[in-house]
């Protein structure tokens, strides 16, 4: 029978990957307890959240939300879960720039991954960590978006200021 706090931390576990745009399940184990601290505080400036608990707790809030588990293998060994609510993109570039400095180690290793709703496999990683921020794609868009508009404005108001042009013309040719 379970316990009040496994069922507390399962629903909490289950709201927080609801509420996340994605979940990265890694394999911290091999890093020491600095590095551990490192790659929190990296991830604490980014709102990215990092919690460790037992995979089978794990697989019970992935039930509770709403997703298949059956079928997912990646859960063996230890799990640690890291959740990016406002950019999905963020946790990967933490991720793997944090990797990138413990060489050696090769941790922290992504598992799997539950991206906009759906399950990804570890390869994605870099894939997802080598887009660009939010900002950036954001002002790619807009600037997309402007440019024929700034054309057709131009366009738009080419007639009359050449009207405007004449006009001034024959009032300078009249005085």
């Amino acid at each position: 029978m379970p316990n009040t706090e496994k069922m507390n931390i399962v629903q909490q576990v289950a709201d927080e990957i609801s509420s996340s745009k994605a979940v990265y399940f890694t394999d911290y184990l091999g890093l020491n307890v600095e590095q551990v601290n490192s790659l929190r505080a990296k991830m604490f400036k980014e709102n990215i959240k990092m919690q460790v608990i037992k995979n089978t707790l794990i697989k019970i809030a992935l039930q509770n939300a709403g997703y298949e588990v059956e079928k997912q293998d990646f859960l063996t060994g230890p799990t640690a879960l890291v959740f990016g609510k406002d950019d999905p993109v963020a946790p990967a570039k933490v991720l793997t720039s944090f990797k990138k400095e413990t060489k050696d180690l090769g941790k922290p290793e992504v598992k799997a991954i539950l991206f906009e709703g759906k399950f990804l496999n570890a390869k994605k990683v870099d894939e997802i960590a080598e887009l660009p921020d939010r900002e950036v794609l954001l002002v790619k868009f807009l600037s997309g978006i402007s440019w024929p508009l700034q054309q057709l404005l131009g366009t738009l108001q080419a007639p009359m200021r050449n009207l405007v042009g004449a006009l001034n013309a024959l009032k300078e040719k009249k005085q």
